[in-house]
């Protein structure tokens, strides 16, 4: 055994693999010591996805052998949302295996079906995080987020964020004689908003559409960006995952 992960609601898993699968098809895995990761960047290069999920989210975390490999991210989603919500999910790798054996065991009737996802590379590069330092940061209920999105989606293609010295935040979006605005401040939804410095920055509402993915399994956004600088959403899960989302700029 390289690894054995077990992951008690395998139907909050869902969140997780749904938004992989969006964003790409295949995702850089790795099992370390003390957590799984996922990296992957979008086909275009417009959103980079990262997440992170402890060891203390699992009951059982077993690593014989820290491990980095490629994997179907779109065949990962296809087991997961097979699960139910009494299904416990396994996830395991033995050293002479060329695919991942994803388990899902029902808790009460025991019923255990094991599915192998391929495994597309075992040894691909790591994918870094960028450091960057936003000048605007804030943080809105993920529910929020998701009302942008369709109400953007109405009017364009493109969303703007802009920050002003005084703690607004104004989203916009325009299009052909359309426009949509909504004026921000702290409280109004804002939850919290730090403005080091005026900022403002377009984003195309396609790949802003995926991050939201996980609204559904987090309470809270963080959110950050800069004068056109990409902008970086970040999720914090129940059982202490944490995914971060950076969606580049249009040019």
């Amino acid at each position: 055994m390289t690894f054995r992960l077990v992951y008690d609601a395998a139907t909050k898993f869902k969140y997780i693999t749904q938004t992989l699968a969006k964003i790409n098809d295949e995702a850089t895995m790795a099992v370390t010591g003390d957590s799984l990761i996922f990296w992957q960047m979008s086909p275009d290069k417009s959103t980079l996805t990262i997440l992170r999920a402890p060891s203390i989210s699992f009951s059982e975390f077993e690593v014989e052998e820290e491990t980095r490999l490629l994997i179907r991210t779109d065949e990962l989603n296809k087991v997961v949302r097979r699960a139910g919500r009494n299904d416990t999910l396994i996830l395991e790798k033995s050293p002479d295996e060329n695919a991942v054996l994803v388990t899902l065991r029902d808790r009460k009737t025991g019923l255990t079906r094991v599915f192998a996802v391929p495994i597309v590379d075992l040894e691909p590069p790591e994918i870094r995080e960028p450091k960057l330092e936003g000048t605007t940061r804030f943080t809105v209920d993920s529910d929020v987020i998701k009302i942008i999105i369709q109400d953007a989606k109405v009017v364009g293609d493109t969303i703007t964020l802009e920050s002003k010295e005084d703690g607004r935040l104004i989203v916009k979006a325009e299009a052909e004689e359309k426009a949509y605005t909504w004026e921000m401040r702290l409280n109004a939804p804002l939850l919290d908003i730090d403005v080091e410095e005026p900022s403002v920055a377009s984003y195309s509402r396609s790949p802003l559409e995926a991050a939201t993915k996980p609204t559904g399994a987090a309470d809270m956004v963080r959110g950050e960006f800069a004068t056109d600088y990409p902008l970086k959403l970040e999720y914090t899960f129940q059982n202490g995952e944490r995914m971060i989302i950076y969606v580049a700029p249009t040019t």
